[in-house]
């Protein structure tokens, strides 16, 4: 079997480090790269570096974008009474796109027993900072449903509680064209408990 050579090897190695990309998928999206037109695999490269230059994290909120503070923490308009506490800053512009006017705190991941990944791993600490001394009326956590997000929230409503701020969770119920039959008891629990009124 002839070896293939070093650069070659070396490229999928930091594709196969990307999430969502496996061994074979690396391997596809290298000879992809090397198939393409040059100019269009070296733009790439060129997007790469350029969004690695011009982009950094907000040192109040922790989303990214090209100014610190961000566009977000900056926008005197915003209503700075609530905190929208989000994993990661995809997360942000979601609720952008969904016309939420508020503040946001970025944790930057979230808590995995599996991983490691504690309070201290996050930016848990600052956002308790940021708490203290704006103190918001309310700080509404929009952690993923699931067992690691759960967790976080969980853990970030005490730590929140002594601060005397309102702690909110995001509404969760059943989605649009489920069927009941289908949905888990989890989801079903949490429609029941947030059932609202139709007049």
């Amino acid at each position: 079997m002839v070896a293939r050579d070093r650069s070659i090897e070396n490229l999928i190695e930091r594709l196969n480090r990307l999430p969502g990309i496996g061994p074979k998928s690396a391997e596809r999206l290298a000879f992809h790269l090397l198939k393409i037109d040059r100019d269009e695999a070296l733009q790439l490269a060129r997007a790469i570096e350029n969004v690695r230059a011009a982009v950094r994290t907000c040192s109040v909120c922790f989303n990214l974008d090209a100014s610190d503070p961000c566009g977000v923490c900056s926008d005197e308009t915003r209503d700075r009474s609530i905190f929208l506490v989000v994993e990661d800053p995809r997360e942000l512009t979601r609720f952008e796109d969904v016309g939420f006017r508020g503040l946001y705190h970025v944790l930057q991941g979230r808590m995995s027993q599996l991983e490691n990944i504690g309070p201290d791993d996050l930016t848990v600490g600052a956002l308790i900072k940021r708490v203290e001394r704006d103190r918001p009326a309310e700080v509404c956590l929009a952690t993923n449903p699931d067992l690691e997000g759960e967790g976080t929230a969980r853990v970030l409503a005490e730590r929140l509680q002594p601060l005397g701020v309102k702690i909110t969770r995001l509404a969760r119920g059943l989605p649009a064209g489920s069927s009941i039959a289908q949905v888990s008891s989890s989801i079903l629990a949490d429609a029941i408990e947030g059932r609202r009124s139709l007049s």
